[in-house]
């Protein structure tokens, strides 16, 4: 996959998770000095770029951004790993959407940043400005963990918007939240021994992956046909095979590719955890996200 690299199009200094909807691409950079989001479209069998959807000047909450995803009703949802949130913003305006209801109802007087979804349990954050958010007490706020520095080091990562709801990797929780989108109520959590710092999340037909580094596996959670609910495990698909997991792909062949951030390659595993073969080795740079570019039918 190519990216246009006309001087026109928004420099990515630091690209992380992206959305493919189409033809259309959308990629977070997750640079903090110009946080935004970018969109691509595709010509051929490159993506050409469109425009900047979001940055971090008009969307307070987007600082970091590390994951992006595209609900069902249209709007943009977006992980912010500095602030621990995970925002929405309308597709028409491009503003941040209202704050979730359910963070109104149980915090009438509360402070949130603009278009918050889903808070965080520690709301004083370096990246927040002066007026810092309301703390949103565990489950129902994501975890984090701060470095010496006060900022955070582990916590919120991977998002998948479905069936009206929205999977959350909380990675310093050591679980996978299930959060209702129309109102941003937690609804339900995923866990397991081996769920361990989730980071990447991907979904196949009905199924979640979830990529944990704590514990160098990949899970599978099927999604249930009625609203999920409660405490929710998830099965095994590679148990521990991996040294730091990062973004991981289904391949037309039904095969997993799951990138090695610290060895910088890609790894090829059958549709049952088999290892198969080193696919990609020697990468420039630690990998973070992969996607399954379909050829034009």
């Amino acid at each position: 996959m190519l990216l246009d690299d006309s001087p026109d199009a928004a420099p990515l200094k630091i690209a992380r998770g992206f959305a493919l909807v189409g033809d259309n691409l959308y990629i977070a950079n997750a640079w903090r000095k110009d946080s935004h989001i970018a969109h691509y479209r595709r010509h051929g069998d490159t993506f050409h770029f469109t425009n900047v959807l979001a940055r971090a000047a008009d969307v307070a909450a987007m600082v970091h951004p590390f994951d992006v995803e595209l609900g069902d009703d249209g709007r943009i949802y977006v992980s912010c790993q500095d602030t621990n949130t995970v925002i929405a913003i309308l597709p028409d305006t491009f503003a941040p959407a209202p704050v979730a209801k359910h963070l109104r109802r149980k915090f009438p007087d509360g402070n949130f940043l603009p278009g918050t979804l889903v808070a965080s349990s520690h709301g004083h954050l370096p990246e927040v400005g002066d007026s810092a958010p309301t703390n949103v007490p565990a489950p129902q706020g994501l975890s984090v963990v701060l470095d010496e520095h006060g900022k955070p080091r582990h916590s919120v990562r991977g998002i998948v918007v479905h069936r009206k709801h929205l999977y959350v990797a909380d990675e310093a929780g050591d679980t996978v939240k299930i959060f209702a989108v129309k109102t941003g109520r937690l609804v339900a959590q995923v866990e397991g021994r081996k769920l361990t710092k989730p980071v990447h999340l991907i979904l196949h037909r009905e199924t979640l992956y979830i990529g944990a580094t704590g514990s160098g596996s990949i899970l599978a959670f099927d999604i249930p046909v009625k609203a999920p609910c409660g405490k929710l495990k998830a099965s095994m698909v590679i148990d521990g095979k991996l040294k730091a997991p990062s973004g991981f792909a289904i391949g037309p062949d039904g095969d997993f590719y799951v990138a090695e951030r610290l060895k910088q390659r890609v790894q090829r595993f059958s549709a049952k955890g088999k290892k198969k073969e080193t696919f990609i080795g020697g990468l420039p740079d630690m990998p973070e996200f992969l996607v399954h570019v379909p050829d034009r039918v």
